[in-house]
């Protein structure tokens, strides 16, 4: 299967022109340096029952830099943008409007696109010539070398020129236009079509007539495979998988859950499959303990370090382990027996609850909204505190965090305050994403702590002296009414989950089933199985803990879900401050002359990249 897979790599190399061969001559004399070594790569797509084996050809080129001397770059989408994507697909967002009818040709439908070989699609600029050496499997290996006509996988520069080549056709030839907070997402007004691009992942939604019309668009354009497209119609699929995130299209509306894998893979290389589950993903380690903790064996590390990194990836998933993953992780620079015992601990927690769903229902939205919640000096060794945090397009969950704060807050307000800065600058940027995709919604921020309200409603610093000046650029957008700044009530504030290790097992899913998230059993019927095989890792060895009861209820009770607007309004009213505290303050400096040129380059850079799309050199 294998040397299927890489005959298969090398008749593509063929047929798509991605080289010439040339004497390796020629290589030291256009570059100066000798050919790029190449490896294979062979990875079981599949699983054991369904294999699907997948060569790639791969460049080593470990360092490279552009023609300006400064390191290639090719964007990401955050992962909140492929939410976005499902949240257009189950809600009506300002002008954009879901048609859920099953035998209309209007109806909404999630398309999952994969192009096949993407970086073969982009030509590689003659002005910076890349040579590779032949693999072994070639006639020609050691005689010749290749000169790349089109981008390989493993150069620096093939992730930009793709990027590149797929953000000119959808702009330049189907008439998307480009996100500017975000070069990865589109958004095509006239045919109403939102799509998210993820490397050569392609997620988009939109009506069944226009995603024909973009499949047969970009079919024209490259080789591709498709999934079957979800949606509410007979033959539309339920089930698919997005960068193996299974998705699931039902009544009520689309469920979102993360790659089961990734959590068997932890327990399964912590050894720790067989063991008790535990009610809590983390526990507060006490004073003494900290003071009796001792360094972990050196051959420990890499394994530790692996498995922090793997539950750190999993946490943007599941937001019940964020707190106890971003905790963990702050030990991989010097891990201990204590850093052990949590990564344990989080490992025993998924054993009993292994799946955590989204659920995005149906629903009409106004407004973004962010909870922000701090837990002022938490932790024990440093004594700094944790910022958390969620953004919700309404009831639908887009993006959550746990952070430490980098500076030791002096005060709970201080703490706080820090808090709704990172939760305004958070929402802000969530608002500009979907104003790339079309539509412009108002920015709520809610926060428990009164302190953090005054601190944003006056004018300067006031009595505080311990603060970074660049934070207070919050008052100003408190002012202007960019953020609209209100109360909660702390025993009822969902960020709250995101701050401590202090909760308990009810507590816990409560604030979890508040976010319209549920724990599941069993396993989604189209995730790829688990593979068996040896890791090399050190098992973390077992302890006997005790399990908990499951049983939680939960009420839903995120005020901008529960009240019209105007009674919000009145419940909980927007933060006002006394216009008289910036009177004088001019809205627009024209007197900048540093300021002016630099509006007026960007202005003209924005007018070309609606034309041909964001590119490296205009």
């Amino acid at each position: 299967l294998v040397r299927e897979a890489r005959a298969k790599e090398l008749t593509y190399f063929n047929d798509k022109g991605v080289w010439r061969k040339r004497p390796r001559q020629e290589a030291y004399q256009r570059t100066g340096r000798a050919p790029i070594t190449v490896r294979w790569v062979d990875i079981n797509k599949g699983d054991e029952e369904n294999p699907k084996y997948r060569s790639r050809l791969v460049a080593r080129q470990l360092k490279a830099t552009d023609k300006s001397g400064t390191s290639y770059f090719a964007p990401t989408p955050p992962l909140e943008s492929l939410r976005t994507v499902l949240t257009f697909a189950s809600s009506d967002i300002g002008t954009w409007k879901t048609c859920r009818q099953s035998e209309s040709e209007e109806r909404t439908q999630l398309l999952i696109l994969d192009i096949a070989r993407a970086y073969f699609n982009a030509k590689v600029d003659d002005e910076m010539p890349t040579y590779v050496q032949l693999p072994p499997e070639d006639p020609d290996a050691g005689v010749l070398c290749a000169e790349l006509l089109r981008h390989m996988y493993g150069t620096r520069a093939a992730a930009d020129g793709w990027q590149e080549e797929y953000s000119s056709t959808l702009v330049a030839e189907l008439g998307f236009t480009q996100g500017v907070s975000s070069p990865c997402v589109f958004n095509h007004a006239e045919r109403n079509i939102v799509l998210n691009v993820h490397g050569d992942d392609f997620t988009a939604a939109g009506s069944k007539r226009e995603l024909d019309w973009f499949e047969d668009a970009m079919r024209q354009h490259y080789e591709l495979t498709t999934q079957p497209r979800l949606g509410p119609g007979r033959g539309d699929a339920k089930e698919g998988v997005i960068l193996n995130r299974v998705i699931r299209w039902t009544e009520n509306g689309l469920e979102y859950e993360a790659d089961p894998r990734q959590a068997e893979k932890l327990i399964t290389e912590c050894g720790l499959g067989e063991s008790n589950t535990v009610a809590t993903p983390g526990v507060r380690p006490s004073f003494s303990e900290l003071e009796n903790d001792e360094p972990l064996d050196p051959k420990l590390h890499t394994a530790f370090r692996g498995a922090a990194a793997r539950a750190n990836y999993l946490s943007a998933d599941r937001m019940d382990v964020q707190f106890a993953a971003k905790e963990i992780c702050r030990w991989m620079a010097a891990p201990t027996q204590q850093s052990w015992l949590a990564l344990k601990r989080l490992c025993r927690y998924l054993v009993g609850l292994p799946r955590l769903v989204y659920r995005y229902d149906w629903q009409t939205v106004e407004a973004i909204d962010v909870y922000t919640d701090t837990d002022w000096a938490g932790c024990p060794r440093t004594r700094k505190s944790t910022s958390g945090g969620c953004v919700l397009v309404g009831s639908h969950t887009a993006k959550t965090w746990s952070t430490t704060q980098s500076s030791i807050a002096l005060s709970s307000g201080e703490a706080e305050f820090n808090g709704v800065v990172r939760g305004a600058g958070v929402g802000l940027g969530y608002q500009s994403l979907l104003r790339d995709l079309g539509q412009d919604l108002p920015l709520r921020v809610w926060t428990d702590s009164t302190a953090s309200i005054g601190i944003c409603s006056r004018q300067g610093l006031g009595k505080l002296r311990h603060l970074d000046t660049h934070t207070l650029w919050i008052q100003q957008a408190v002012r202007t009414g960019r953020v609209d700044l209100r109360k909660v009530l702390g025993d009822v504030n969902p960020a709250d989950l995101f701050t401590k290790h202090s909760l308990s097992r009810e507590r816990l899913k409560k604030l979890v089933s508040i976010f319209n998230c549920h724990f599941y059993s069993g396993r989604a019927a189209s995730a790829p199985l688990l593979r068996k095989e040896a890791t090399g890792k050190k098992n973390i060895s077992d302890a006997d803990l005790a399990a908990v009861d499951e049983a939680a209820g939960a009420e839903t009770f995120f005020p901008h879900l529960r009240y019209a607007k105007k009674e919000l309004d009145e419940k909980y009213p927007s933060m006002v401050v006394p216009g008289e505290v910036d009177a004088g303050d001019p809205q627009v400096d024209t007197e900048d002359p540093l300021l002016v040129e630099g509006t007026r380059r960007a202005s003209e850079l924005t007018r070309a990249c609606a034309h041909i799309g964001r590119r490296r050199r205009m």
